[in-house]
C-alpha cells in the first residue's frame, strides 16, 4: 500500500490533469460511483454525518491495526467527495490518521470551489472521520484495565506476558518481556491488547520481523479479541529497564 503522502500527492496530480471544475466534478462523481456497496440495513441514524445538507452514512472499523472506512450518501457528488476522503485514509493506521492535517483539500481547491451548503459538509466530513480515528488511536480510559485494577482479567494478563516472554531479540538472548523492551500493556473491556514497545537500538534489522511476531503471539492467546502493537523509543532503552532474571542470565550481577 502507498503511504499516506503519495496517495494525496495522487490525488493531486489526479486533480490537475482537469483545467475545468465540471470537469473535476465529473472526476468525483466516477469516484462516488466506485464506492463499494454500503448496505441498506447499515444506513443508521447513528452513521449519519452531521453538518451535511445531503445525507452520508460514515462507519469504521479496526483490522490488524489499520482503519477501514466505508461510506455512503444520497447525493453524487457529495458521494463522490466521501469517497476521495475514504480513498486516501482507509486502511491507515487511527495514529496517522488523527494526526494529518488534510491539507491536500485545500491544495486540490475543493472546499472553495462547492457551495456553502456543501463546503460545510466538506468539513463535517473530515471532522468524522478525524473523530473516529482519534477514537480508535487507544483505548478509552473507561475501558482500560490491568491486571492491578481488574482481577477479572489478570489471568489473560498473565497468558498475554507469557506469550511476550517467548519473543526473543534477535541480538541479546534473552526475551524482550524480561529485556524491559515492553513499556506498557493494557487489555480493555473488549478484550483487545495495547503494547508499546521499543528496542534496544533503533537500528535494529530485525525490528519489523520482531513486531510482527509480537502481534501474532499476543492476538494467539485464548480470549485476546485483537492486538495493536506501537514502536517507540522514548525513553531510549537502557541496561536498567532487565530484570533481575535477565541480570542472572546475562551475568551483570555477582
Amino acid at each position: 500500500m502507498i503511504t499516506l503522502e503519495e496517495a494525496k500527492k495522487a490525488v493531486i496530480e489526479d486533480f490537475s490533469m482537469y483545467d475545468e471544475w465540471l470537469d473535476k466534478y465529473e472526476y468525483l462523481i466516477e469516484l462516488g460511483k466506485n464506492l463499494e456497496p454500503y448496505p441498506d440495513e447499515d444506513k443508521t441514524d447513528d452513521k449519519l454525518i452531521k453538518g451535511c445538507q445531503s445525507r452520508v452514512w460514515l462507519d469504521a472499523g479496526i483490522e490488524d491495526g489499520k482503519l477501514f472506512f466505508k461510506a455512503d450518501s444520497d447525493a453524487i457528488i457529495t458521494k463522490g467527495i466521501i469517497s476521495l476522503l475514504i480513498s486516501v485514509y482507509s486502511g491507515r493506521e487511527p495514529k496517522e490518521i488523527a494526526g494529518d492535517d488534510f491539507g491536500f483539500i485545500n491544495e486540490i481547491g475543493l472546499k472553495e470551489n462547492l457551495s456553502p451548503t456543501r463546503a460545510n459538509g466538506l468539513v463535517s466530513m473530515i471532522a468524522r472521520i478525524k473523530e473516529l480515528a482519534e477514537s480508535y488511536s487507544s483505548p478509552k480510559d473507561d475501558e482500560v484495565l490491568t491486571a492491578e485494577d481488574a482481577k477479572e482479567l489478570a489471568p489473560l494478563y498473565d497468558n498475554v506476558v507469557l506469550a511476550l516472554k517467548q519473543v526473543y531479540d534477535p541480538e541479546i538472548p534473552v526475551n524482550i518481556y524480561d529485556l524491559g523492551l515492553i513499556y506498557e500493556l493494557v487489555i480493555n473491556k473488549k478484550h483487545e491488547a495495547f503494547i508499546k514497545m521499543t528496542f534496544t537500538a533503533p537500528t535494529c534489522p530485525m525490528a519489523d520481523e520482531v513486531l510482527a511476531e509480537v502481534k501474532k503471539n499476543v492476538a494467539d492467546v485464548p480470549g485476546i479479541k485483537a492486538c495493536e502493537v506501537e514502536l517507540t523509543f522514548e525513553p531510549p532503552w537502557d541496561q536498567s529497564m532487565l530484570s533481575e532474571e535477565a541480570r542472572v542470565d546475562l551475568g551483570l550481577d555477582g
